[in-house]
C-alpha cells in the first residue's frame, strides 16, 4: 500500500489487477500493487494459458 497527498487530502491504497476469463467470466490471477502501479507492468503475469487479449 502507498499514501499520497492531494491538496489537503491524503489517500491511502492499493490496486488489484485481475485477470478474467473471457468465456465464463471467472478471474484465474490476481496481482495487488500499489494504487500508483500502471496495469501494463503486470500484464504478464495475468495472461494465462494461450490467451491473445488484454
Amino acid at each position: 500500500m502507498s499514501s499520497t497527498k492531494n491538496g489537503i487530502a491524503w489517500h491511502f491504497g492499493m490496486k488489484a489487477h485481475d485477470g478474467v476469463d473471457v468465456d465464463n467470466g471467472t478471474i484465474h490471477s490476481l496481482e495487488a500493487t500499489t494504487a500508483e502501479v500502471h496495469d501494463s507492468p503486470v500484464w504478464d503475469e495475468l495472461l494465462y494459458g494461450d490467451e491473445t487479449a488484454v
